[in-house]
């Protein structure tokens, strides 16, 4: 008798600590696709704020080719972080039109104001990736 009852409270036991690693794995799997949206959101407002930045000195080449290149390490390190297409498709976009800025400043052409806009817009259309 008092191997059956020893029995039960081992089964109960290892019920118990089955439970607990499943919802412990649970909230870690839940706890990590919410880091990565607040990763991906801040991805978006780094970049947002990078292009208000590129924004302010865009008349001055060496600082404009300064802002350009630090937005293009962002966008190349984000790349490998993400795993939502919608954001890895936002962020190659955004990649060929920084490009496109950076070899207008390399052979002396100033940049359209509208060229920034639609960097603005890459930035916006990233952190909206992020919380589709």
């Amino acid at each position: 008798m008092r191997s059956i009852m020893f029995r039960a409270h081992r089964a109960v036991r290892t019920s118990v600590a089955a439970v607990a690693l499943a919802a412990a794995l649970f909230t870690a799997t839940a706890c990590s696709e919410a880091q990565k949206a607040i990763d991906c959101i801040q991805l978006g407002t780094q970049l947002a704020n990078d292009v208000s930045n590129l924004q302010s000195v865009i008349n001055d080449p060496d600082a404009a080719a300064e802002s350009l290149e630090n937005i293009t390490k962002t966008l190349n390190k984000a790349a490998g972080d993400v795993d939502s297409q919608d954001v890895k498709d936002a962020i190659t976009e955004m990649t060929a039109q920084v490009t496109q800025l950076s070899q207008q400043i390399a052979n002396n052409e100033t940049p359209s104001i509208d060229a920034v806009s639609v960097l603005k817009t890459s930035a916006k259309t990233i952190g909206d990736a992020c919380t589709s």
